[in-house]
């Protein structure tokens, strides 16, 4: 007597495949994208007692919490600050710009700062940390 074997194998999904698609556009990916940072500001460090610029050849931009700015220990706006920035570089394009963050500054506030300076002079911003 003979019984039909209706039991069909189920076929297996070759993975091999996939994973070679998967390794394609890893590799795609990786070599499509760039590790360049294309927007940020290089800043510079200056120590506060450096003796090669003098008190009067720079700007200090004092950023406190609340967005309260000062240039120079004179309370004043953002803008107000950017302009006079801007008049101060197209006189001197070497004129050094230093950056002195509050201590409990979110980084936001900082980098709202940096980017408006950042747009007028590229080379000369650094970051100090305030004296105590």
């Amino acid at each position: 007597m003979y019984i039909a074997d209706n039991t069909k194998k189920k076929s297996l999904i070759s993975l091999t495949s996939l994973i070679d698609v998967v390794f394609i556009l890893l590799v795609f990916f990786m070599l499509s994208s760039t590790f360049i940072r294309w927007n940020y500001i290089e800043l510079g460090t200056a120590d506060t007692g450096d003796s090669t610029i003098k008190p009067t050849e720079q700007s200090v931009i004092h950023v406190n919490l609340n967005q309260r700015y000062q240039l120079n220990k004179q309370s004043m706006l953002l803008s107000a600050i950017i302009v006079k920035l801007k008049s101060k570089l197209q006189t001197n394009g070497n004129y050094p710009i230093l950056i002195q963050p509050a201590d409990d500054l979110p980084l936001q506030d900082l980098v709202i700062v940096l980017d408006a300076v950042g747009a007028i002079a590229i080379d000369n911003i650094s970051l100090i940390k305030e004296e105590n």
